[in-house]
């Protein structure tokens, strides 16, 4: 099924495809597939094997860790497994929709020979992957910073 203009016009105002030229962009986006999810399914699942990434149109998709809890939110115009993409390697976050979503799936081998041939998709990719890397820095230092307070507080308790 192909996109609507709508989508494509929205696609083209997100990060991994701002900078594609604009001749390219139609035939690079047509790989693409728009999905649904209702609130409380499973876009992601940690540890699995998969080929795709998603852009997210509309809608919220809480990311969790297991055993950590929930570790962000995502909303429209946000990347979900762009590490995986590139990687290939097993996700490494449960991605769950908190409400209704509309997306566009798409998978790695449709989607892959575009960002080897265009240079601004593959910068759009990588810039993707180390937002999320400076995300999950700032938030492991966040965690970092109440460990040593717990730690202080616990200390106290004991003396």
């Amino acid at each position: 099924m192909s996109l609507s203009p709508e989508t494509i016009a929205f696609l083209k105002t997100t990060p991994l495809f701002v900078a594609v030229p604009a001749e390219r962009l139609p035939e690079i986006v047509a790989a693409g597939e728009e999905v649904t999810f209702q609130a409380g399914d499973a876009l992601i699942r940690q540890d699995a094997l998969t080929d795709y990434l998603y852009v997210v149109v509309n809608g919220r998709v809480a990311i969790e860790i297991e055993g950590v809890s929930k570790v962000g939110e995502r909303g429209p115009r946000s990347i979900l497994g762009e590490l995986a993409m590139i990687s290939r390697s097993p996700r490494n976050a449960n991605c769950t929709a908190v409400t209704a979503i509309k997306a566009v799936q798409f998978k790695h081998d449709q989607f892959w020979p575009f960002v080897e041939q265009e240079p601004q998709l593959a910068i759009g990719l990588l810039s993707e992957v180390i937002y999320h890397l400076d995300e999950t820095i700032d938030a492991m230092n966040r965690l970092s910073k109440e460990v040593r307070e717990l730690r202080g507080a616990l200390d106290k308790l004991k003396r």
